[in-house]
């Protein structure tokens, strides 16, 4: 399978940021409130990136036992079943995590060019950012791993 390439990574990031920014500038025109990610949905997705970087530990223990394997029994190897679903759950998490960091990058840069700008749906929605950097990074680190 090949590595998730980081150009598709930025064309979904930006994708996304500016289809947010125009649908938060459409929903503060026509009166509604300024959409904000929920509480669940941030403590969610650093729970994925915490949980893909303890599945990867399995896999990054055999890589550094071969690099020091000279003679004897050879390490004990890894289910490339295991192997192919946490590779496949870091690329999944790459992408999705992408599409949230655009979400919440053309969200907050909508709301502060707005005249009102600092609200608790600014800092909910930063909090949004983090939490999908956090899983962007830890799928991307774990992917070619």
């Amino acid at each position: 399978m090949k590595p998730t390439k980081s150009k598709l990574v930025l064309i979904i990031v930006f994708g996304a940021a500016v289809f947010s920014f125009l649908a938060v500038r459409f929903l503060v025109s026509n009166g509604f409130p300024v959409p904000t990610s929920p509480t669940n949905l941030l403590v969610t997705l650093a729970a994925i990136a915490l949980i893909l970087a303890g599945l990867t530990i399995p896999i990054w223990l055999y890589k550094q036992s071969l690099t020091q394997y000279t003679k004897g029994p050879r390490p004990k190897r890894v289910d490339p079943f295991y192997a192919v679903r946490v590779l496949l759950l870091a690329k999944a998490s790459v992408l999705a995590g992408a599409g949230f960091v655009g979400w919440h990058v053309g969200t907050v840069i909508a709301q502060l060019s707005l005249p009102v700008s600092f609200t608790a749906a600014l800092v909910q929605n930063s909090f949004g950012l983090a939490a999908s950097l956090v899983l962007t990074v830890a799928a991307a680190v774990s992917e070619p791993v």
